[in-house]
């Protein structure tokens, strides 16, 4: 820019009202559409103070409209800015922006009239005196009075037309002039400077068609006056392309009878429903393609006629190779047979549909010629019946009744094994065959050729090198003569892995935990002068190979438990083989030793259980808390019992056949100094709602003078150790009561408590539950009814259940062990309210509260 004019605009924007506008822009993309900035090719600013001074791609803002300078130099500009439109050619444009942002104004309050128009092309020597002609005005706009921002207005003005117009001269660029209107351009009071204008866009490629044609039945486009017929499993097919990238378009096809284009149909979908189109009908279609944003012009038109009969014809099947279903058969596994499709003249019959009946897809065939024939080869891969399913089929696909043909294949597939020796060494394959007239065997790899081997009594063998590892595919046959009369394909796997082998170590072994024992590692590959083994959780080793690739390894389990082992061979280039793995098992030496319960109290019996596997096992020692040793048989589960509180350790040893001891295991039993609670119902360890239960205290700690406790949550109380630290209260316990937990605690003499024993008693319910007749039947006076009797708890100490209704006497009937519920039987003489009063006897004599049931009489 001018020096000039750059001091110009920074002594205006110095003395002018200015502000900042930040003019939002749409950023997320609307689906497909592309968003950018046209390219400014160049632009120049021009000066009527300067007119011969040219100012091309200045920098910094420009001067539209007069403002004089500090000096009182009156300058009047205007600007030009030319934009390259290549990159929009051929795209759908959705918006088209030419925009600038005031900076500075001269006076708000004057109105500012500015035009932008369409001129020709900015050069480097546009001046005042050569300004770019202007061609056509495409926008106004007024700021400055009225206006709401003043200085920062924005003005944008679309361009669409503006481009679509210059696409159709033919131009490639697009030149735009900013000024103020010529009757105020010499206005000092209306002058402004702006930010150099730019022109974003939003467009996008429409996606483009081609290769429309007819896919099934293949048919091409064709033309009105030639074209392919087609029935109902028509299928379209048209290419759609788009410019941008991820647009993923889609295709729609669109299709009429060419006589009644208003029953145009669309669809989405390659497969054309006919329904309502008559045989015969000439049809129509096209194709397009469409994005999130724009759908792309029709493709050309292409044309079939509706033919939706199906040939009548049954097709006549046959095959020399594979003539009938009778066993024992012909052919055999991998001997190809041709198959014959005929349609016995026909001329409707273009070709065949056909499967094999084994859940693949069917096949399609063309005929010799309308009428005609067609062979296909099926080269059967397992022995027994095999089934083909053939229709015909026209010209316009469409597809006539299926036939079934059956045929037997002959067990004729020859035995294949193969012995993997590993890579490079010499693996050995034996082949064999059932049939007498075999002459010769022959075998391929992974379909290189074959090596045929003479047949001696129906077998043959021979070696092979494998060459890498992997799995590889032997095809092997059976010949008689020259004939190939039997084939079997079989997979094998090709491991460099080392073999493993042991005698000691095997999960058909017993191995103890400190014997020694050895592995033998075997080379599957050539080369090997060493192993790298790893046992589970271990670091890796090494052991060298002897001159034969092999390699011993001895070994001591320091443990019983569960072990593994790894191998990888090594050869003289430091090449790892894969591994090979080998899982086993070891037996402790030390039992295994678990204790029951979670708490335990002196005097308590401890359940225990051990569990040895040692083979010489002839019974198992223990002691507790450093106590003598025991001796018991083998048998699992035993009971100690701890005489004192604190961490006791339970010592188990295995004892041999020879007499000696195993090392021992070692279990630490936590007994607890709390006082051992025993309770006593009525009817046995168990509390009965609403009658005593008493509570025995025996304590845990020697000198133990009293116990404190409570019952579920109730005050605590003290009572006096008896003889032998032992003593009994009772405890009433309420009809109603829920849990019942005891808390109690040894006191010594010097009032140290012990730990606090929080024993639970079971509580059992003495009710009676009650069904009834009138619950849900009120009857009536005179029909009978009946109750029924039942109890969750103190089943097995119920004798009977006594009733009666209301004042009546009072009847019993014997508990019914066997049922649900005991039944009694009753007539009510009244209708209105009664009270069923019931309870059960116990066969200490004792009774239950009485149950009251209401019940009304209709």
């Amino acid at each position: 820019m001018n020096r000039t004019v750059r001091a110009l605009l920074s002594a205006a924007a110095a003395t002018l009202t200015a502000t900042t506008v930040l003019v939002g822009l749409a950023t997320g993309p609307a689906q497909a559409e592309t968003y950018g900035s046209v390219p400014l090719k160049g632009w120049s600013y021009v000066d009527k103070a300067q007119p011969s001074t040219p100012n091309p791609d200045p920098d910094g803002d420009y001067l539209i409209g007069s403002s004089a300078d500090p000096s009182g130099l009156k300058h009047t500009g205007r600007a030009y800015f030319t934009f390259d439109l290549t990159q929009l050619k051929g795209q759908v444009l959705h918006r088209v922006t030419f925009y600038t942002t005031e900076r500075t104004v001269v006076d708000c309050s004057r109105l500012a009239p500015i035009e932008v128009w369409r001129t020709k092309p900015v050069t480097s020597t546009t001046t005042w005196q050569h300004t770019p002609k202007e061609l056509e005005l495409l926008g106004e706009r007024s700021y400055g009075s009225g206006t709401t921002i003043c200085p920062g207005a924005y003005m944008g003005i679309d361009m669409i037309p503006a481009i679509q117009a210059a696409f159709a001269r033919g131009e490639k660029t697009l030149t735009l002039g900013v000024r103020i209107k010529a009757g105020s351009e010499g206005d000092a009071t209306v002058g402004r400077t702006m930010a150099q204008a730019r022109m974003s866009f939003a467009a996008n490629h429409a996606p483009k068609v081609s290769g429309l044609k007819l896919k099934y039945p293949d048919g091409g486009c064709g033309t009105l006056a030639k074209h392919p017929t087609a029935g109902s499993r028509i299928q379209v097919q048209a290419t759609v392309t788009d410019a941008d990238p991820n647009d993923h378009p889609q295709t729609r096809y669109a299709y009429w009878p060419v006589d009644r284009p208003d029953e145009r149909r669309e669809s989405s979908s390659p497969n054309l429903s006919l329904s309502g189109l008559a045989d015969g009908t000439v049809v129509a279609w096209t194709a397009r393609g469409e994005d999130y944003d724009d759908a792309g012009a029709w493709g050309k038109t292409c044309y079939f006629t509706v033919d939706t009969i199906a040939p009548a014809v049954t097709p006549i099947v046959s095959s020399k190779q594979y003539p009938s279903n009778d066993y024992p058969g012909t052919g055999g596994p991998g001997v190809p047979g041709t198959f014959v499709f005929d349609a016995a003249g026909d001329v409707d019959v273009v070709g065949f549909d056909w499967g094999g009946m084994d859940g693949g897809l069917l096949e399609r065939v063309t005929a010799n010629h309308p009428g005609g024939r067609a062979k296909v080869t099926i080269t059967p891969s397992r022995w027994g019946s095999g089934r083909l399913e053939v229709a015909a089929r026209d010209a316009a696909g469409n597809r006539g009744p299926f036939v079934e043909y059956r045929y037997q294949v002959r067990n004729s597939a020859p035995f294949v094994f193969v012995d993997v020796a590993g890579v490079g060494l010499t693996s050995r394959v034996t082949l064999s065959s059932r049939l007498p007239e075999t002459t010769d065997l022959g075998y391929a790899v992974d379909g290189g050729p074959e090596k045929r081997l003479a047949a001696v009594d129906g077998k043959a063998a021979d070696d092979v090198v494998f060459t890498s590892v992997g799995t590889k595919t032997v095809v092997a046959r059976a010949y008689a003569g020259s004939k190939m009369i039997g084939a079997e394909t079989v997979q094998v796997t090709v491991s460099d892995a080392p073999k493993i082998t042991s005698a000691d170590f095997d999960w058909t072994k017993d191995p103890v935990e400190g014997v020694p024992g050895s592995f033998t590692f075997a080379p599957r590959t050539t080369g090997v002068v060493s192993y790298v083994y790893q046992f589970a959780g271990g670091d890796e080793k090494t052991v060298e190979a002897d001159a034969d690739g092999r390699a011993v390894l001895v070994w001591t389990p320091d443990r019983g438990g569960s072990f593994g082992i790894t191998v990888s061979s090594v050869d003289e280039s430091g090449h790892r083989s894969q591994p090979a793995s080998l899982s086993f098992s070891v037996i402790a030496l030390r039992p295994e030793v678990g204790v029951y319960g979670f708490e335990h109290h002196v005097g308590e019996p401890i359940p225990v259980w051990v569990w040895t596997y040692l083979p010489d096992a002839a019974a198992l020692v223990y002691s507790l808390d450093g106590g003598p040793q025991q001796t018991t048989g083998l048998s699992n589960s035993f009971e100690v019992v701890a005489e004192r509180a604190g961490d006791l350790v339970l010592r188990v040893w295995v004892k041999r056949a020879d007499g000696s001891l195993s090392p021992p295991a070692e279990v630490v039993i936590p007994v607890s100094s709390a006082p051992r609670v025993a309770a006593k119902g009525p009817f046995g360890e168990a509390a009965v709602l609403g009658r005593p239960v008493s509570l025995t205290f025996t304590a845990g700690v020697p000198g133990t003078t009293s116990f404190r406790y409570s019952v579920s949550g109730g005050p605590e109380q003290t009572v006096p150790a008896g003889a032998g630290g032992t003593t009994t209260v009772t405890y009433d316990v309420p009809v109603d009561a829920g849990e019942i937990v005891v808390r109690v605690a040894g006191l010594t003499a010097d009032g140290t408590a012990s730990q606090t024993n929080a024993f639970l008693v079971p509580s059992q319910n003495p009710g009676v539950e009650v069904s009834s007749t009138w619950a849900y039947d009120p009857g009536g006076p005179g029909i009978p009814g009946q109750f029924g009797f039942s109890a969750w708890d103190l089943t097995d100490v119920t004798t009977k259940f006594l009733w009666h209704v209301d004042g009546d006497p009072v009847q019993e009937v014997e508990y019914d062990w066997s049922a649900w519920e005991t039944v009694a039987s009753y007539t009510p003489e009244r209708a209105g309210e009664h009270t069923l009063y019931v309870q059960r006897e116990f066969t200490d004599g004792s009774r239950s509260p009485v149950t009251t049931v209401p019940f009304v009489v209709g």
